[in-house]
């Protein structure tokens, strides 16, 4: 496999040593947190798109967020670069993204891939910012004393936990400057400048406009797909699959209460291991104590 190099023109030679893009970048979603992602993204599973990168991508492998911090950093705070290599680097073994953090950069992308078709996922701004009231707020801002105590026990012996508070940190440092549960304005503001940017960069030829209510037909008119089919149980023949509608918001908070599970899961574990060690390491330094004070015929 040839080594990784930016494909845009003359430029910088990548240090990468994997192949820059394992597969083709076919479909950007430009749709920022609770507007359908994950719907969307299982939509395009079943259309044959494979992988789409999406948050819960980042929070199955934490160890990529440095990378994303680098991105932040490059687009909002002008430090240093996030090149075709980069990326290529990050997002080679998918065929398409959606949500956050990917969408972030959804116009950066649309330019860097210019093959790939470009999908604009809307909701109703009011809709939206209730929904990350009642979904994400609720489960990343504590609301009492013993849960504030279990995330920084957590934080303290959790790696993977580690990495999404740098990751988060960034996030509000860059990106989203508002506290979504006190300052509804700036959300909303926040939340049509991302859309407007979205209209702003890219052709309005190279996209369309799509809601999740929408279903199958615009979607795969769009990609030149066919709308998938599964067979009825109860005749037995072909007809069209149910579209995706995923991650409402208890079952958001399921999920978010499996994490918290998981994260101290982890840092009891390493906890464990830690304490362990240490025990270890006094039962070796005791023998060798006595190994050396029999070697001096029992003196001290």
């Amino acid at each position: 496999m040839a080594t990784s190099q930016s494909t845009q023109g003359p430029g910088p030679v990548s240090a990468y040593t994997i192949p820059d893009r394992i597969v083709p970048m076919r479909v950007i979603v430009c749709g920022v947190h609770r507007t359908g992602t994950l719907s969307i993204r299982n939509a395009l599973w079943q259309l044959g798109f494979h992988d789409c990168y999406h948050m819960q991508t980042l929070i199955k492998d934490p160890s990529r967020a440095p990378e994303w911090i680098r991105a932040f950093e490059a687009k909002y705070a002008g430090r240093g670069s996030f090149t075709r290599a980069d990326w290529d680097h990050l997002l080679g073994d998918c065929q398409a993204v959606c949500d956050v953090p990917a969408a972030f950069f959804g116009p950066e992308l649309a330019e860097l891939y210019p093959d790939a078709k470009i999908i604009i996922l809307n909701r109703d701004p009011e809709k939206w910012y209730e929904s990350v009231l009642n979904s994400i707020y609720l489960v990343t801002t504590p609301q009492d004393l013993w849960t504030k105590l279990t995330m920084i026990y957590c934080f303290l012996l959790d790696t993977n936990l580690q990495h999404m508070a740098g990751y988060s940190r960034s996030l509000r440092t860059w990106v989203q400057k508002y506290d979504h549960g006190k300052d509804k304005d700036k959300a909303l503001a926040w939340y049509k400048a991302q859309y407007q940017e979205f209209h702003d960069r890219i052709p309005t030829e190279r996209y369309i406009e799509y809601t999740i209510t929408e279903g199958w037909e615009p979607l795969c008119d769009y990609l030149d797909v066919s709308i998938p089919e599964v067979e009825d149980p109860e005749t037995g023949k072909m007809v069209e699959a149910p579209f995706p509608h995923l991650n409402d918001r208890e079952t958001f908070r399921k999920q978010g209460k499996v994490m918290r599970s998981k994260s101290r899961a982890r840092a009891n574990h390493n906890l464990l291991s830690a304490v362990g060690r240490l025990a270890l390491t006094g039962v070796v330094g005791y023998a060798g104590y006595l190994a050396w004070k029999s070697r001096l015929g029992g003196r001290v």
